[in-house]
């Protein structure tokens, strides 16, 4: 049999109705198959569509919102801080760096946040007054939940919106800022006021829960030195580019070469965000393995359906060896047929997850707002003592992003539908081989 033949072969099995038996078993089980692969492909495409954005979500707002590019931590004992006008005039020497597009001065430190009757931990960064008008990133990453991200004076803070919950602040109110100075003997607390006059939120709040930004001239003057680090965030023209590592080698020369900057640390995103990356990768890694195992459970099921259907087309494959078609013609005749199993499972899951995918936000929202309105509903029944009920979510905004980027990763499903038709095709080698060491002989003697 030539290839064109069991083509044409594999193409009359797959469309044709049941040969042999009244009650058409074969096409329902070839059917079923179908549908097996249909259905575990779409968790797959939307795992895979709806982590990636996600990952990507996450990994941009770490980079454009915190790490930076690349970040230079500069050593307290710096003749560069010794005032907030010779660290920021210092940082402005990296521009002349070929690669270094724009450098962010920053302070940073953990303190006490307190409320009006709340207290909580608080990560302060000192920032430049027009960081959220001139950074693109900040300007379009975060958004503004009440008030505005000016910076008028040295008495104005931006806090993320979980702080502010916590602290029960709103703008206009006051927050008191309690850092630690741990330089001497004793512990002494260094205390400032602010005025809120934004709340923001990055949509992830494992990041920017704590977050209070303030003027940089602020942070020198009311943070304590011996609990700050002082960092120069550096963004490059493109943050995955592969010239990303020599660029931080060249910054690094150029540290050695400055006496204030000389025992500075030089790293780039990944190393500074290396353990939640990793992390990433774990998960998602976890998660695509559970999937295609289901793909693998679900391939089984194309391996019996071309076993009935060889079952019951015995009295065919036993003519057509009469006349002359190999044992090698009709296996692959069958394992095409297993292959088209597979193909048709692909036209049906894919398209389906794709759809789900794109629709993901929308989808998970509707969701939530059905299960809170029947939570509204049985708590307004209920003849027991009346309470406020937490609103359900479900993806954890502590943990993940409120609202997910889409990204469709096209190599990664292309590589998902190859796999998938080459499960179809395997799984159905073992029931094609069968049909093609059928006897004609006895195969015919007992009809």
């Amino acid at each position: 049999m030539t290839f064109s033949s069991c083509l044409m072969y594999a193409k009359k099995i797959f469309f044709s109705k049941s040969q042999g038996s009244d009650s058409g078993i074969g096409k329902r089980s070839l059917t079923g198959a179908i549908a097996c692969i249909g259905i575990s492909l779409v968790p797959m495409v939307v795992l895979l569509v709806v982590t990636n954005g996600m990952v990507q979500g996450m990994t941009s707002r770490m980079i454009k919102l915190f790490s930076r590019d690349i970040s230079v931590s500069v050593y307290k004992n710096s003749m560069y801080l010794n005032s907030c006008k010779d660290f920021t005039l210092a940082a402005e020497k990296f521009t002349d760096i070929k690669g270094v597009e724009k450098v962010f001065p920053e302070v940073r430190g953990m303190a006490l946040a307190a409320g009006k009757s709340y207290r909580s931990g608080a990560f302060v960064r000192g920032v430049l007054q027009d960081t959220f008008l001139t950074d693109k990133s900040f300007s379009s990453l975060f958004k503004v939940v009440e008030g505005s991200t000016d910076l008028p004076d040295f008495r104005t803070a931006v806090i993320g919106e979980k702080i502010s919950e916590q602290l029960g602040v709103h703008v206009g109110d006051n927050i008191k800022i309690i850092s630690m100075d741990t330089a001497g003997k004793r512990f002494v607390p260094k205390v400032a006021q602010f005025k809120v006059g934004g709340i923001i939120s990055s949509g992830y709040q494992e990041l920017d829960a704590l977050w209070v930004f303030i003027p940089i001239e602020a942070a020198f003057n009311s943070l304590a030195k011996s609990s700050c680090e002082f960092v120069v965030g550096i963004e490059t023209e493109n943050s995955f580019s592969d010239e990303l590592s020599s660029i931080a080698e060249k910054i690094q020369t150029f540290t050695f070469k400055d006496e204030g900057f000389s025992d500075s640390r030089v790293e780039t995103w990944k190393e500074v965000n290396a353990t939640e990356l990793e992390n990433f990768a774990s998960t998602k890694a976890l998660l695509v393995v559970i999937m295609v195992m289901i793909v693998i459970v679900a391939s089984i099921s194309v391996s019996s359906s071309v076993l009935i259907i060889v079952m019951e087309r015995k009295k065919e494959i036993a003519l057509l060896k009469c006349v002359g078609a190999s044992p090698n013609g009709i296996a692959l005749s069958f394992v095409l047929t297993g292959a088209s199993i597979g193909l048709a499972g692909i036209l049906i899951g894919v398209p389906v997850g794709l759809l789900i995918s794109v629709n993901i936000n929308e989808i998970i929202g509707a969701i939530e707002s059905c299960v809170n309105f029947f939570e509204k509903l049985s708590l307004a029944f209920s003849f027991g003592e009346s309470h406020e009920i937490a609103k359900f979510h479900l993806l954890d905004p502590a943990y993940y992003l409120q609202n997910i980027p889409i990204e469709i990763p096209v190599k990664e499903i292309v590589a998902v539908v190859l796999c998938t038709l080459f499960l179809s095709a395997l799984v159905s080698l073992i029931p094609s081989v069968k049909a093609g060491k059928e006897k004609p002989i006895d195969t015919l003697r007992k009809m």
